[in-house]
């Protein structure tokens, strides 16, 4: 018989939630881990009588604490201990150990079990203080982009009355605003995944001629946080484009291209046919980014200014197994319905 969606969903909350610490729930999680304890260890006393008593009660200590936390692992704790004592130690003629050793073996079992009670529940109050972190951070992530595309749409009805007298200016603005909010939600979509390289670039450079801006390379699929970057350098190397590089005029164009060489990811910015760009004179928001955004990943932004227009390399580290379908080569316009 299949097991339901409801049933694995309830059976992955006990793994990541637990179960209230001290409730009749957590005690009787307990008492069934030592009672499954007690099964294997009479299963295998068929085989090996002599095996140590404790050995299976071990398992079943980590385990209570774990899910039902420090109550329910010292009940697991004098529980297994009491039974396997009672239960083993007066009836295997087999055991040929002193009475002496046989406390001995109590009280080690006690002191392990003790420090495993000890060491799991500092475990599960540190999981359970991160995974707290981290439903709190998604709610309020959920609300903050909730909140963010009311005031998107309430800015574009703002300026669409504003400027309806002025369509060029109008759409632009939009454009660049739905760009924005595309790469936002890309992002936000993601839920902790990887996210393709092409994606964050389409999101990036969807307001711009798609004619005049060609992208190639193999189908990478980037982690989040690296992606984040990314997409904050490419959207500060598109603005400055439209401002004062290759989309700034009439005949300009953007070519993007990027290869993996083991784990290293490198990108290709280059472009031509616009404005004669120079090495500006003070370093702004983009050049600082440029040098800090990609550390954490072993990663470099370097920038060239050369007279047919700017060429930017980037590199970073990425794991090996983000690289999908390393064999198809893609070339085509960033948006689609335009030509390679």
């Amino acid at each position: 018989m299949p097991i339901d969606s409801d049933t694995i969903e309830k059976f992955h909350r006990l793994l990541r939630w637990g179960l209230r610490p001290g409730s009749p729930g957590a005690i009787l999680f307990a008492i069934c881990c030592v009672a499954a304890a007690l099964g294997v260890r009479l299963l295998f006393s068929f085989f090996r009588p002599d095996l140590v008593i404790f050995a299976t009660y071990y398992p079943a200590v980590l385990l209570a604490t774990l899910i039902g936390g420090l109550s329910a692992g010292g009940v697991a704790l004098v529980l297994g201990g009491l039974v396997g004592w009672l239960w083993f130690e007066p009836s295997l003629p087999l055991v040929s150990q002193s009475v002496t050793e046989q406390i001995i073996g109590l009280v080690l079992y006690g002191l392990s079990s003790s420090f495993i009670v000890w060491a799991a529940e500092h475990y599960r109050r540190v999981i359970r203080r991160l995974d707290e972190e981290q439903h709190y951070r998604r709610l309020v992530v959920d609300e903050l982009n909730h909140r963010l595309r009311n005031k998107l749409a309430t800015v574009h009805a703002v300026l669409r009355h504003e400027l309806q007298t002025h369509d060029t200016i109008r759409d632009k603005i939009i454009g660049r605003l739905r760009a924005l909010a595309a790469a936002d939600e890309l992002l936000a979509r993601s839920d902790g995944k990887a996210v393709d390289l092409g994606e964050i670039l389409q999101a990036e450079l969807l307001p711009y001629d798609e004619t005049r801006i060609a992208v190639s390379g193999d189908r990478i699929r980037v982690p989040p946080k690296p992606a984040a970057m990314l997409a904050l350098v490419f959207h500060e190397l598109a603005t400055n484009a439209a401002k004062y590089g290759a989309l700034a005029g009439p005949q300009g164009r953007v070519s993007i291209a990027w290869s993996m060489s083991g784990n290293m990811l490198r990108i290709e910015w280059s472009e031509s046919g616009g404005p004669a760009v120079t090495k500006p004179a003070r370093q702004g928001f983009g050049t600082k980014l440029f040098k800090r955004a990609l550390d954490p990943f072993h990663g470099a932004v370097e920038t060239e200014y050369r007279p047919a227009g700017l060429a930017c390399r980037i590199a970073l580290a990425l794991e090996p197994e983000i690289l999908l379908e390393p064999q198809a080569l893609l070339s085509m316009p960033v948006a689609s319905g335009g030509h390679a």
